[in-house]
């Protein structure tokens, strides 16, 4: 049976309650070990880093700076920012941002702005040391972070329908998006599986059904690429945060045909002393936390052999973290922002307004 960690009822990973597992809990059979996937001090000083992060701006940092301060901890200054055609406003305030920190943004030359592909290689061409997507269509996002070389990590989730804020399709799926969302559900065309590689990627990408029916949000845009691409197992990895949503997201998949395996990101309940946190680097000091294991959400979702994962709602270290470690394409459903509902976008409209007025962007 597929994992399905958004249907848990007793937070039993993020309590570090190893001992009473639910039912279908991963931990109740051959678990990925800590040491096994967290095998070199890069891998634990990656890990020790993100949840710095998460617990210095816990409800206090928007995710543009968070990825600020994630990539002065790791040492990152090249960064590379990518962005499909319309979301060039969006790409050069992020830039603009990031130089406002000491960093070193590039933006991709205008000739390939729509081409994940070339823009992946004038970054490699450049070395940045991670790539920062500021809104891409789902298709060419897939594109981009299979064809990466580099950490990538996801700033704005493009929907043009919700405004660059896709979560509103599922809070709103059983409401005002449920026909939206479930009006493709007895599409019988499926394409046949096309699999992992950039070249199936390329070719479920030019298929114009890939886009979606017209004026589609970003769940839909999904739903659609994923049957371009053939792919019926879709992976959800999700932060403990957004189990609701992940329960929303997987019933919106699963009411449209499409199988799911869905991993939280305490899998695993490992202590947070495991990656050299102390109890005042906490998000909640005095308590027992455990990390959040993104090389376990990814090894679990390996191992259900999906076609096709969803990143939900993770922290911007974490995020990068199950991106490299995955076998199949992936994409982000949902860029989590606690400070603004995970309207990302939000930020740097802030930011451009403060650029304007000549006011420090420091309270971003």
């Amino acid at each position: 049976m597929s994992v399905d960690c958004s249907l848990c009822k007793g937070y039993v990973c993020r309590e570090g309650r190893t001992d009473s597992p639910t039912e279908n809990c991963p931990m109740h059979a051959d678990f990925p070990v800590f040491e096994d996937l967290y095998y070199s001090d890069e891998l634990i000083d990656n890990a020790y880093r993100a949840a710095l992060v998460e617990a210095e701006g816990y409800c206090e940092w928007t995710r543009l700076r968070e990825i600020a301060e994630y990539s002065k901890k790791l040492g990152i200054e090249r960064i590379g920012v990518g962005h499909c055609d319309d979301m060039v406003r969006e790409a050069h305030l992020t830039a603009k941002y990031l130089e406002s920190q000491k960093l070193s943004p590039m933006l991709p030359p205008t000739a390939s702005d729509c081409d994940p592909i070339e823009q992946v290689e004038f970054f490699a061409q450049n070395e940045t040391q991670a790539n920062v997507i500021a809104g891409m269509c789902v298709a060419h996002e897939a594109l981009f972070i299979s064809a990466s070389k580099t950490p990538v990590i996801s700033l704005v989730a493009r929907d043009v329908r919700l405004q660059h804020n896709p979560v509103a399709a599922l809070y709103t799926s059983g409401s005002y998006s449920r026909t939206r969302l479930f009006e493709d559900r007895f599409v019988a065309d499926w394409a046949p599986p096309k699999g992992n590689g950039l070249g199936a990627l390329r070719t479920a990408a030019a298929d114009p059904a890939a886009a979606g029916p017209i004026d589609a949000n970003r769940l839909q845009e999904s739903m659609a690429f994923a049957r371009c691409l053939g792919a019926r197992q879709i992976g959800i990895s999700f932060c403990t945060g957004f189990q609701q949503e992940a329960r929303l997201l997987a019933g919106v998949l699963r009411g449209n045909g499409f199988e799911v395996s869905s991993v939280c990101c305490k899998t695993g309940a490992v202590p947070k002393i495991k990656i050299g946190i102390t109890d005042s680097e906490q998000v909640r000091p005095g308590e027992t936390e455990m990390i959040c294991n993104p090389l376990a959400q990814a090894e679990l979702l390996n191992r259900d052999s999906v076609q096709l994962v969803l990143s939900l709602g993770q922290c911007v270290g974490h995020e990068a973290s199950t991106l490299a470690s995955l076998k199949s394409p992936a994409v982000c459903i949902v860029a989590k922002d606690r400070v603004l509902a995970h309207n990302t976008v939000a930020a740097l409209y802030a930011f451009e307004g403060q650029a304007t007025r000549g006011s420090s962007a420091n309270s971003l």
